[in-house]
């Protein structure tokens, strides 16, 4: 309750902002767009990510508070930037939320350069509590012109045949199954075979948690369209696409961010 408190006093002091990441083109090298992860800024100036205090307002049934927040700022940043594509992640409890998709759709209308440049993530755990409901999710996010993701695939239990009901348009693989692959032979068996069978759908796909040369090295080798990782670039809160070099102050050193996590 303390940290709902917390919580409730950064969205009313507007301090509750985005870290944004990079996803990278494995061809290229280039940023193809960034995903925004969520992040609360302390009365003192100190930087609070977002996995110390999401899932438990999540739990708390508490999510609402930033879920149309997080939407709105996502959608200011695109306007703000029209030379951006942005990743935006909504919890388990919004992935079939009406009342959501309803602002969303609100805030697109008249703007389809928006929404082209929008990507909804949301997680595998989210898309597993009703296939057939999350696909009519996806659906209406696509006839507004929004691209989706399936977030942290491979962590759950997601069949092929629930992926292909899902529609989305990219499967992003789980830092789990890549982290390190370049030492384990077990682990680049399994995710080869995987990876030919969400290719064989016709998904995009993005290799998550690339953490050093090595492995970004082997994802590639393996055909992987996109990359994601700390060796790609950390998570910053400075907006990197204006050319501003972050410090230690705007990025933040941390675990791959938790499965049910906004922004």
């Amino acid at each position: 309750m303390s940290i709902l408190a917390t919580v409730r006093a950064a969205l009313r002091d507007g301090r509750l902002l985005f870290a944004f990441q990079p996803v990278v083109c494995a061809a290229t090298g280039k940023v193809d767009y960034f995903e925004c992860l969520l992040r609360m800024r302390e009365p003192e100036g100190s930087i609070v990510a977002g996995g110390e205090f999401i899932t438990i307002i999540e739990q708390l049934g508490s999510i609402g508070l930033i879920d149309g927040y997080v939407l709105e700022q996502t959608v200011q940043e695109l306007a703000n930037y029209p030379e951006i594509r942005l990743g935006l992640n909504i919890s388990s409890l919004t992935a079939c939320d009406e009342r959501w998709l309803r602002s969303l759709i609100l805030m697109m209308r008249g703007r389809p350069d928006l929404a082209r440049r929008l990507i909804v993530e949301i997680t595998e755990t989210a898309a597993l509590q009703d296939v057939e409901e999350a696909a009519r999710f996806v659906d209406a996010l696509h006839g507004v012109g929004c691209r989706v993701a399936l977030d942290d695939f491979g962590a759950g239990h997601t069949s092929l045949r629930q992926l292909q009901t899902l529609g989305v348009d990219t499967v992003k693989i789980d830092g789990s199954l890549i982290r390190n692959i370049s030492d384990h032979e077990e682990k680049r068996l399994v995710l080869h075979q995987l990876l030919a069978l969400i290719k064989s759908f016709g998904f995009t796909t993005v290799a998550e948690g690339i953490e050093n040369a090595e492995d970004a090295a082997m994802v590639r080798a393996e055909g992987f369209g996109y990359l994601q990782g700390y060796h790609l670039g950390l998570p910053t809160i400075e907006r990197s696409w204006l050319g501003v070099v972050p410090d230690k102050a705007a990025t933040i050193d941390e675990s791959e961010f938790v499965p049910d996590r906004l922004g």
